[in-house]
């Protein structure tokens, strides 16, 4: 079953331009406890997203120095020789959209190096999701609107040219039933992104095939390579550790792999059904981490760290993480059943 994906992706691939950049991104949020720390396999992600300033009315932001599980991964991802971002906090329809609210953004821009210095911080996170009109709840952001919101993103690199600015962005395939966001159009300037006016985004590629199938993570490729124009070494392509169960373009529960791996321990490792809820699992996470290498991508973005299972034999970062290591260096015996 695991030859047949890959026989019928060589389709795919040939349009495509390996990658063989060496600093191939892992992204990993963590939205996790202070004991979750322990697990998280910093020989595998290249950037941890967790935490925020702590953020003024007037859109200034500071260090929070009461935020012990922040200031404890940045000690421990620093020591790794990984980076750390904050999520960010301000109301970025007040800092983009709101003609009136100058002040409001540049105070949050005069302030964000600062911050990041007094708390050892990297870089920041935008995962903005629109609701500013009805047309982008439905995935139609349009294209003045996705000019103002990259350059606003490149104002936040201006001011920080030393740290990472990244986006999370909406697919085109992402809608239901695979879930919520919805991206038909863009939510960036092509153009502005691949000339630089920040550092990379993070497809929000969440879909839940029951079969080994990466087709849905191929049409976003090529969405995002040839419709978008998109470069796409400064894209990390998404796969989700969860499950949804979403309605009307709304996430109305989330099942967590973290909370069901404990009804499949031992998962075999083609098999994506857990107890009744769909994932994406252990050789799928295999084909999307080789395929991203094989397809340009600069990077992957599981969502999210805490997510995925550290025990019951059933960590799908290692799968993820395996694929992508298979690609760059074919001859590594990794030990799974299925190479």
């Amino acid at each position: 079953m695991f030859l047949k994906v890959f026989l019928k992706s060589l389709v795919f691939i040939s349009t495509f331009i390996f990658s063989n950049s060496e600093d191939f991104r892992v992204i990993g949020w963590y939205n996790g406890d202070q004991a979750g720390i322990s697990n998280i396999p910093w020989e595998k992600y290249t950037h941890i997203v967790t935490g925020f300033p702590v953020q003024f009315p007037n859109g200034s932001i500071a260090c929070n120095h009461n935020d012990t599980m922040t200031h404890t991964i940045v000690e421990l991802a620093h020591e790794n020789n990984r980076v750390v971002q904050w999520r960010n906090s301000v109301d970025v329809i007040q800092a983009v959209f709101n003609n009136s609210a100058g002040e409001y953004r540049e105070n949050f821009l005069n302030s964000l190096l600062g911050a990041m210095d007094d708390c050892n911080i990297d870089g920041i996170e935008f995962d903005f999701e629109w609701h500013y009109h009805f047309l982008d709840t439905i995935g139609i952001v349009l294209p003045k609107y996705a000019d103002m919101y990259t350059d606003f993103l490149a104002d936040v690199k201006s001011h920080i040219p030393n740290r990472i600015v990244s986006a999370d962005i909406g697919m085109w395939g992402n809608g239901l039933p695979d879930g919520y966001p919805l991206g038909i159009l863009p939510w960036i300037n092509a153009t502005k992104f691949n000339a630089g006016a920040f550092d990379f985004v993070n497809s929000m590629s969440y879909h839940h095939p029951k079969n080994l199938s990466i087709d849905k993570w191929f049409v976003d490729a090529v969405i995002m390579d040839k419709v978008w124009k998109f470069n796409l070494s400064k894209v990390n392509l998404g796969l989700p550790y969860f499950s949804v169960n979403s309605s009307f373009f709304k996430i109305n529960s989330e099942s967590t792999w973290a909370n069901y791996s404990h009804y499949c321990p031992n998962m075999p490792e083609e098999q994506n059904i857990c107890n009744g809820i769909t994932f994406v699992g252990k050789a799928l996470n295999y084909a999307i981490g080789y395929s991203a290498v094989e397809l340009g991508f600069g990077g992957v973005f599981p969502w999210t760290l805490n997510y995925d299972s550290f025990e019951n034999n059933n960590t799908l970062i290692t799968y993820l993480y395996n694929g992508i290591v298979r690609h760059k260096t074919p001859d590594l015996n990794l030990n799974t059943n299925f190479i």
